[in-house]
């Protein structure tokens, strides 16, 4: 193979493997409801944060630096039904409990009115 042929071979690969860890990136429009409460105080983590329990009792941990995650941190012991927008894939973690549960990061928070 010529050299440019070659180039061109290594340049179509690398094309390829970055639109498809692009399309394997995580759908922005996953979400996640639940009803609020602290995953410090529920001894799920070190640390108070903002908790979801889903309906079907999984626990998430979500984390992240933005306005609406502070809003409903602040609400979080209301035990008001929330929905999260996830900026990550879930990692499941063990808990300080000894149980599973699932940590995020969020682009946004909804506190059910």
């Amino acid at each position: 193979m010529n050299r440019m042929k070659w180039v061109g071979l290594v340049v179509a690969v690398v094309l390829v493997l970055g639109l498809s860890a692009s399309a394997m990136a995580v759908d922005s429009s996953k979400t996640v409801t639940g009803k609020s409460n602290c995953g410090g105080c529920s001894g799920v983590v070190e640390g108070c944060c903002l908790m979801l329990t889903d309906e079907a009792g999984v626990r998430w941990i979500l984390r992240g630096d933005n306005d609406s995650l502070k809003a409903a941190f602040k609400a979080r012991h209301s035990g008001k039904s929330m929905t999260a927008t996830l900026a990550s894939d879930p990692v499941t973690k063990q808990g300080k409990d000894g149980k599973d549960y699932k940590e995020a990061k969020v682009s946004a928070v909804k506190v059910a009115s």
